[in-house]
């Protein structure tokens, strides 16, 4: 029997116990490092983060100027569709160049109750951005997209 230092059989014994632990903390934390870059929000490419947060203060402006003319002339047509949203929105609000920065996107209108609900989509994933209810005229009731939310759009 071959004699082996006391000290190289600690040393054996203790790297032996060790490389288990150290093999299970790696993939642990490559368990943890997948999950917390996997569940941000993944940006599309034809996505533009700043002119998407603009796009929000856009539909708060769109219900403003929606809602006042609505409360004065009464409900909006019954069967109310994108494009007479956007014809009866042509009408009261000034900006042109930000009612087609908006249209490049899906937008879904439709009426509900006497106000309307507007969804509008992202471009190459086909999920809301937001959902918003024209009643309230000072935040976008589902901002999906800052909330990291993929919702689907119907069509």
């Amino acid at each position: 029997m071959e004699y082996v230092p006391l000290l190289h059989r600690v040393e054996v014994g203790v790297n032996n116990r060790l490389r288990p632990k150290v093999k299970i903390f790696l993939v642990g934390l490559f368990i943890i490092f997948s999950l917390v870059f996997c569940s941000w929000p993944q940006s599309s490419p034809e996505i533009d983060p700043k002119e998407v947060s603009e796009l929000e203060e856009y539909l708060i402006d769109f219900s403003k100027k929606i809602e006042g003319p609505r409360l004065q002339t009464g409900s909006l047509p019954a069967d109310l569709s994108t494009d007479k949203f956007f014809s009866i929105l042509g009408n009261y609000y000034p900006d042109k160049k930000t009612i087609k920065i908006v249209k490049k996107y899906p937008v879904q209108v439709s009426r509900e109750g006497e106000s309307y609900v507007l969804i509008l989509c992202d471009k190459g994933s086909k999920m809301a951005l937001y959902r918003d209810l024209g009643s309230t005229i000072t935040h976008v009731d589902f901002p999906y997209y800052r909330e990291g939310k993929k919702i689907p759009c119907k069509e």
